[in-house]
């Protein structure tokens, strides 16, 4: 059984902006996101910035404040699928993906003091995947 993916695009819920060349995405508040994505599964977005890198936003474990990451959602142009009974991706070759993306490039993902998740969608940013309770940058 495949679920389907919730979509969003970059209006209403989630926000973007630029600081000095580093570029955040606001996925929203921490506990609301998280309830979203065990209910239905990963938040896929169409590139909140440039609009020509769709990534999942997902989450793993009880506390909404950790376990987040963020990864590409069409490797090589070869869009993922999610499964909602086996909890897994498959990309357009029927390759397995794990949940939370690992092989894949990943985007630093952060939940602020006030429970607002950021992904960092900066190009120079980090591909290995974080969580963190700290605020972001400016």
């Amino acid at each position: 059984m495949i679920a389907a993916v919730l979509i969003l695009n970059n209006t209403g819920g989630g926000s973007s902006t630029t600081h000095s060349s580093r570029s955040r995405f606001d996925v929203g508040p921490a506990e609301e996101m998280a309830a979203s994505i065990a209910k239905d599964g990963p938040l896929l977005f169409q590139d909140p910035v440039s609009g020509s890198v769709p990534i999942f936003v997902q989450h793993a474990g009880a506390d909404p404040k950790v376990g987040w990451t963020s990864f590409e959602a069409a490797p090589n142009g070869c869009p993922l699928t999610w499964h909602q009974d086996t909890h897994d991706f498959t990309d357009c070759h029927g390759a397995h993906r794990p949940a939370d993306g690992a092989g894949l490039h990943t985007f630093p993902v952060t939940v602020d003091k006030s429970g607002e998740v950021f992904v960092d969608l900066n190009p120079d940013a980090s591909t290995t995947t974080t969580t963190a309770t700290s605020a972001p940058p400016p």
